[in-house]
Protein backbone atom coordinates (compact mmCIF):
# COMPACT_ATOMS: atom_id res chain seq x y z
CA UNK A 1 0.00 0.00 0.00
CA UNK A 2 1.63 2.99 -1.38
CA UNK A 3 -0.97 5.57 0.08
CA UNK A 4 -0.35 6.81 2.86
CA UNK A 5 -4.18 7.80 3.73
CA UNK A 6 -4.78 4.20 3.00
CA UNK A 7 -2.27 2.82 5.48
CA UNK A 8 -3.82 5.43 8.03
CA UNK A 9 -7.55 3.83 7.37
CA UNK A 10 -6.46 0.28 7.70
CA UNK A 11 -4.56 0.76 10.73
CA UNK A 12 -7.91 3.17 12.45
CA UNK A 13 -10.49 0.00 11.28
CA UNK A 14 -7.84 -2.44 12.73
CA UNK A 15 -7.78 -0.49 16.02
CA UNK A 16 -10.70 0.61 16.80
CA UNK A 17 -13.13 -1.44 18.68
CA UNK A 18 -16.46 0.23 16.76
CA UNK A 19 -18.11 -1.93 14.31
CA UNK A 20 -20.17 1.03 13.14
CA UNK A 21 -20.65 2.43 10.09
CA UNK A 22 -19.77 5.99 10.85
CA UNK A 23 -16.66 6.26 13.15
CA UNK A 24 -16.09 2.37 12.76
CA UNK A 25 -15.08 -1.37 10.92
CA UNK A 26 -18.10 -1.49 8.64
CA UNK A 27 -17.74 2.03 7.14
CA UNK A 28 -13.67 1.56 7.10
CA UNK A 29 -14.22 -1.70 5.23
CA UNK A 30 -16.55 -0.24 2.51
CA UNK A 31 -13.80 2.67 2.29
CA UNK A 32 -10.99 -0.24 1.29
CA UNK A 33 -13.22 -2.79 -1.21
CA UNK A 34 -14.13 0.90 -2.55
CA UNK A 35 -10.49 1.21 -3.00
CA UNK A 36 -9.22 -1.81 -3.95
CA UNK A 37 -11.47 -2.08 -6.73
CA UNK A 38 -10.52 1.46 -8.54
CA UNK A 39 -6.73 0.59 -7.40
CA UNK A 40 -6.46 -3.06 -7.62
CA UNK A 41 -4.69 -3.30 -4.80
CA UNK A 42 -5.80 -6.75 -3.85
CA UNK A 43 -4.34 -6.53 -0.44
CA UNK A 44 -6.92 -3.87 0.32
CA UNK A 45 -9.63 -6.44 -0.53
CA UNK A 46 -8.30 -8.55 1.57
CA UNK A 47 -7.70 -6.37 4.74
CA UNK A 48 -11.60 -5.10 4.08
CA UNK A 49 -12.63 -8.72 3.94
CA UNK A 50 -11.15 -9.34 7.53
CA UNK A 51 -12.62 -6.42 9.04
CA UNK A 52 -16.26 -7.30 7.74
CA UNK A 53 -15.17 -10.69 9.02
CA UNK A 54 -14.74 -8.95 12.26
CA UNK A 55 -17.85 -7.13 12.59
CA UNK A 56 -19.88 -10.16 11.70
CA UNK A 57 -18.49 -12.42 14.59
CA UNK A 58 -18.93 -9.49 16.94
CA UNK A 59 -22.32 -8.49 16.52
CA UNK A 60 -24.09 -7.52 19.05
CA UNK A 61 -27.68 -7.69 18.07
CA UNK A 62 -28.49 -6.05 21.47
CA UNK A 63 -26.15 -2.85 20.46
CA UNK A 64 -28.28 0.12 19.50
CA UNK A 65 -30.20 0.02 16.13
CA UNK A 66 -28.67 3.71 15.09
CA UNK A 67 -27.77 3.83 11.40
CA UNK A 68 -24.39 5.90 12.66
CA UNK A 69 -22.92 3.47 14.84
CA UNK A 70 -25.33 0.46 15.31
CA UNK A 71 -27.24 -2.01 13.33
CA UNK A 72 -29.29 -0.57 10.76
CA UNK A 73 -25.95 1.24 9.50
CA UNK A 74 -24.19 -2.15 9.88
CA UNK A 75 -26.94 -3.97 8.09
CA UNK A 76 -27.23 -0.89 5.26
CA UNK A 77 -23.45 -1.50 4.52
CA UNK A 78 -23.77 -5.25 4.21
CA UNK A 79 -26.85 -4.91 1.88
CA UNK A 80 -24.34 -2.38 -0.45
CA UNK A 81 -21.22 -4.57 -0.23
CA UNK A 82 -23.72 -7.59 -1.69
CA UNK A 83 -25.48 -5.15 -4.21
CA UNK A 84 -22.25 -3.79 -5.55
CA UNK A 85 -20.97 -7.14 -5.86
CA UNK A 86 -17.99 -6.64 -3.55
CA UNK A 87 -19.18 -9.57 -1.33
CA UNK A 88 -21.51 -12.32 -2.28
CA UNK A 89 -24.09 -13.74 -0.39
CA UNK A 90 -28.46 -13.67 0.35
CA UNK A 91 -28.54 -10.69 2.21
CA UNK A 92 -32.43 -11.48 3.03
CA UNK A 93 -30.98 -14.64 5.42
CA UNK A 94 -27.55 -12.63 6.55
CA UNK A 95 -29.74 -9.36 7.65
CA UNK A 96 -32.72 -11.37 9.09
CA UNK A 97 -31.72 -10.91 12.40
CA UNK A 98 -31.12 -7.13 12.09
CA UNK A 99 -34.80 -7.03 10.35
CA UNK A 100 -36.19 -8.46 13.28
CA UNK A 101 -34.82 -6.15 15.57
CA UNK A 102 -35.36 -2.82 13.36
CA UNK A 103 -39.40 -4.18 12.95
CA UNK A 104 -39.65 -5.13 17.00
CA UNK A 105 -38.34 -1.26 17.50
CA UNK A 106 -41.05 0.01 15.10
CA UNK A 107 -43.31 -1.55 16.73
CA UNK A 108 -42.37 -0.15 20.15
CA UNK A 109 -42.01 3.20 18.90
CA UNK A 110 -39.32 4.54 21.53
CA UNK A 111 -36.78 6.27 19.22
CA UNK A 112 -37.90 9.86 19.95
CA UNK A 113 -35.21 11.75 17.42
CA UNK A 114 -35.65 11.94 13.75
CA UNK A 115 -31.80 12.47 12.76
CA UNK A 116 -30.40 9.91 10.33
CA UNK A 117 -27.20 9.15 12.43
CA UNK A 118 -29.40 8.61 15.64
CA UNK A 119 -32.74 8.86 15.26
CA UNK A 120 -35.81 7.69 13.42
CA UNK A 121 -33.98 8.87 9.34
CA UNK A 122 -31.75 5.76 9.88
CA UNK A 123 -34.16 3.36 9.93
CA UNK A 124 -35.76 4.80 7.24
CA UNK A 125 -32.55 4.58 5.33
CA UNK A 126 -32.14 1.04 6.09
CA UNK A 127 -35.68 -0.19 4.73
CA UNK A 128 -34.86 1.51 1.78
CA UNK A 129 -31.70 -0.01 1.17
CA UNK A 130 -32.86 -3.23 1.77
CA UNK A 131 -35.69 -2.88 -0.52
CA UNK A 132 -35.80 -4.11 -3.83
CA UNK A 133 -37.04 -1.31 -6.26
CA UNK A 134 -37.47 -2.80 -9.52
CA UNK A 135 -34.62 -2.09 -12.15
CA UNK A 136 -35.02 -5.89 -13.18
CA UNK A 137 -34.78 -7.56 -9.75
CA UNK A 138 -37.65 -9.33 -8.87
CA UNK A 139 -39.15 -8.68 -5.24
CA UNK A 140 -38.70 -10.99 -2.67
CA UNK A 141 -40.79 -11.67 0.43
CA UNK A 142 -38.86 -10.12 2.65
CA UNK A 143 -38.43 -7.21 -0.13
CA UNK A 144 -42.53 -6.79 0.21
CA UNK A 145 -42.64 -7.20 3.86
CA UNK A 146 -40.13 -4.53 4.38
CA UNK A 147 -42.33 -2.49 1.85
CA UNK A 148 -45.23 -2.30 4.30
CA UNK A 149 -43.35 -1.41 7.17
CA UNK A 150 -41.51 1.49 5.41
CA UNK A 151 -45.45 3.16 4.80
CA UNK A 152 -45.53 2.63 9.15
CA UNK A 153 -42.35 4.22 9.08
CA UNK A 154 -43.68 7.33 7.16
CA UNK A 155 -47.00 7.77 9.11
CA UNK A 156 -44.97 7.32 12.34
CA UNK A 157 -42.11 9.86 10.97
CA UNK A 158 -45.05 12.37 10.22
CA UNK A 159 -46.05 12.13 13.78
CA UNK A 160 -42.69 12.92 14.92
CA UNK A 161 -42.21 16.16 12.92
CA UNK A 162 -44.89 17.63 15.10
CA UNK A 163 -42.68 17.92 17.49
CA UNK A 164 -39.46 18.11 16.23
CA UNK A 165 -37.14 20.61 14.06
CA UNK A 166 -33.59 19.12 14.23
CA UNK A 167 -32.66 16.66 11.48
CA UNK A 168 -34.90 17.70 8.93
CA UNK A 169 -32.04 18.02 6.40
CA UNK A 170 -32.44 14.41 6.98
CA UNK A 171 -36.04 13.92 6.47
CA UNK A 172 -35.92 15.72 3.16
CA UNK A 173 -33.17 13.67 2.03
CA UNK A 174 -34.84 10.49 2.26
CA UNK A 175 -38.85 11.74 1.82
CA UNK A 176 -37.28 13.39 -1.48
CA UNK A 177 -35.52 9.51 -2.38
CA UNK A 178 -38.87 7.98 -1.53
CA UNK A 179 -41.05 10.66 -3.90
CA UNK A 180 -38.67 9.82 -6.74
CA UNK A 181 -39.32 5.97 -6.24
CA UNK A 182 -43.20 6.77 -6.58
CA UNK A 183 -43.29 5.24 -3.24
CA UNK A 184 -46.44 6.42 -1.03
CA UNK A 185 -46.45 9.39 -3.07
CA UNK A 186 -49.15 11.42 -1.98
CA UNK A 187 -48.39 10.86 1.81
CA UNK A 188 -44.36 11.94 0.96
CA UNK A 189 -45.17 14.56 -1.06
CA UNK A 190 -47.44 15.99 1.68
CA UNK A 191 -45.52 15.67 4.03
CA UNK A 192 -42.70 17.82 1.92
CA UNK A 193 -44.94 20.28 0.45
CA UNK A 194 -45.41 21.34 4.81
CA UNK A 195 -41.60 20.98 5.04
CA UNK A 196 -39.91 23.03 1.85
CA UNK A 197 -42.95 25.75 3.20
CA UNK A 198 -40.34 26.37 6.42
CA UNK A 199 -37.05 28.21 6.32
CA UNK A 200 -34.85 24.86 7.04
CA UNK A 201 -36.89 23.60 3.83
CA UNK A 202 -36.55 26.63 1.63
CA UNK A 203 -32.62 26.35 1.88
CA UNK A 204 -32.67 22.66 1.75
CA UNK A 205 -34.47 23.23 -2.15
CA UNK A 206 -32.35 25.92 -3.22
CA UNK A 207 -28.97 24.20 -2.37
CA UNK A 208 -30.86 20.97 -4.23
CA UNK A 209 -31.92 22.77 -6.72
CA UNK A 210 -35.60 21.23 -6.94
CA UNK A 211 -39.40 22.15 -6.60
CA UNK A 212 -42.10 19.74 -5.66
Amino acid sequence: MHNSLVRELVQAGRSTSCLGLTNGKMGIAIALFRYARLSGEVVCEEIAGELLDEVCERLDYSMPVSFGDGLCGIGWGIEYLIRQKYIEGDADLILEEIDRVVIAMMHLRRITKIDLEEGLCGIGKYLIGRIHWGNGVKDTYCSAKLKEYLIYWVDWLDELLLYKEEGIKDVLDLLSELYDLGFYKVKVRSILKLLISEPQGVNWMINKNICF
